[in-house]
């Protein structure tokens, strides 16, 4: 298996992680209609996307729970 089709893990702060995804928007919006990301940036973004997302959800869900402890 080489390098490139390994899955590595790696540790980002959510910091991190919004910086990148704030780079990746803002390469877009400077290249307007014309920026077509490659598959690979695209999949970089839904990933890190869904690590966000999945931060918030889990966050929410355990609110929701708080509120009906007992």
């Amino acid at each position: 298996m080489s390098y490139e089709n390994t899955t590595h893990k790696v540790n980002l702060t959510g910091g991190e992680i919004s910086t990148i995804l704030y780079y990746l928007d803002q390469v877009a919006e400077d290249c307007g209609t014309d920026y077509i990301p490659s598959q690979d940036v695209q999949r970089i973004y839904a990933e890190l996307q869904s690590v966000t997302d999945n931060y918030y959800a889990s966050q929410e869900s355990v609110t929701n729970y708080a509120d009906y402890s007992w």
